[in-house]
């Protein structure tokens, strides 16, 4: 069955300041401008109360949990019914986190998120960004719609943490970020196969979907972008399960999306059809996820390796030809 979400995003487009008060009223006129097209969850960017405004302490930008920011963007999504993340320099006792804050339909704190790698200031190698505190975990938390999953700007460049979201049963990642990021946004899309969304200080926020194709993308001329995506979505190599594509299409036409990657020799399913879920196509057309023929490929390299016994991996698809 079609799990439709929509998403929308922002970007600062490299303005804000001279201070954090007028920092939020930016981004308070942005959320209105996000609201409009009626999300499910809107992704704001990384510490904007900072952008543009000229500070030598942590202290004098960061803010509690809840406090006046918080308190401002839990209002929006209540009056909109709908969920927002709210990066900031937070205040845990004596330290300071770069956080991203998921806030609910109701405007409840639901999930923190605390940068795990912060960038390093100075050439010495001394201080992380002004004195900030790494993170150590990186969760998932459930909403109404599906599993997200939070990341925030220089954390694009550890791949395993991203991998540990998708372990994590992560649909959705939310990168809030100072700068834009590009093609390893698509890249770590691709690996895991998740959608991923950034919001950005700068000018280019992107949503970015399963197989790492951008859906849409903020410029100068607009801040703002909107998509709706599907979460009921999988992805298969075409090994042993090409010959089912026409058998999928011919009984359920548009009700499945199918689309093929044929350099890549993959293709996804969708599910589009009330009531009709891709778990139940797989079950009838005897399917294998990608992730579940990888292991199964492992499983028995293993086993060829280490010079053991041949395990039982017969697949449901057993005769089917291969590549044919």
């Amino acid at each position: 069955m079609a799990r439709h979400v929509r998403i929308a995003t922002v970007a600062l487009l490299d303005r804000g300041g001279p201070t954090v008060e007028a920092n939020r009223e930016r981004i308070a006129a942005l959320i209105e401008q996000a609201a409009a097209e009626k999300p499910d969850i809107i992704c704001l960017p990384e510490t904007f109360l900072e952008q543009g405004v000229s500070f030598t302490d942590l202290a004098q930008v960061a803010e509690p949990i809840p406090g006046p920011t918080i308190d401002m963007v839990a209002g929006y999504a209540k009056k909109y019914g709908c969920y927002i993340i709210c990066p900031l320099t937070a205040i845990h006792g004596d330290k300071y986190m770069n956080d991203s804050v998921l806030l609910d339909r109701r405007g409840q704190v639901v999930g923190i998120y605390s940068k795990i790698h912060p960038v390093v200031e100075g050439s010495e190698f001394r201080s992380l960004e002004k004195g900030m505190t790494p993170g150590t975990e990186a969760r998932v938390f459930d909403t109404d719609f599906g599993r997200v999953g939070m990341q925030i700007c220089f954390d694009i460049f550890w791949p395993e943490t991203w991998q540990e979201l998708k372990c994590n049963g992560a649909e959705i990642v939310f990168w809030s970020s100072a700068y834009d990021g590009g093609k390893h946004l698509s890249i770590h899309a691709w690996n895991n196969h998740f959608y991923v969304v950034s919001a950005v200080k700068s000018r280019r926020a992107r949503i970015v979907d399963v197989m790492g194709e951008v859906l849409g993308v903020t410029g100068w001329a607009d801040p703002v972008i909107a998509r709706t995506v599907n979460l009921d979505v999988e992805v298969f190599h075409c090994d042993f399960n090409r010959s089912q594509i026409p058998l999928i299409r011919a009984k359920y036409g548009p009700d499945v999306k199918i689309r093929l990657w044929h350099e890549e020799d993959l293709f996804t399913l969708e599910a589009e059809r009330e009531g009709l879920t891709v778990e139940e196509i797989i079950r009838e057309f005897s399917l294998e996820p990608l992730h579940e023929y990888l292991d199964r490929n492992a499983r028995l390299q293993d086993a060829w390796r280490r010079g053991w016994a041949i395990p039982d991996l017969t697949p449901p698809y057993v005769g089917r030809p291969q590549w044919e």
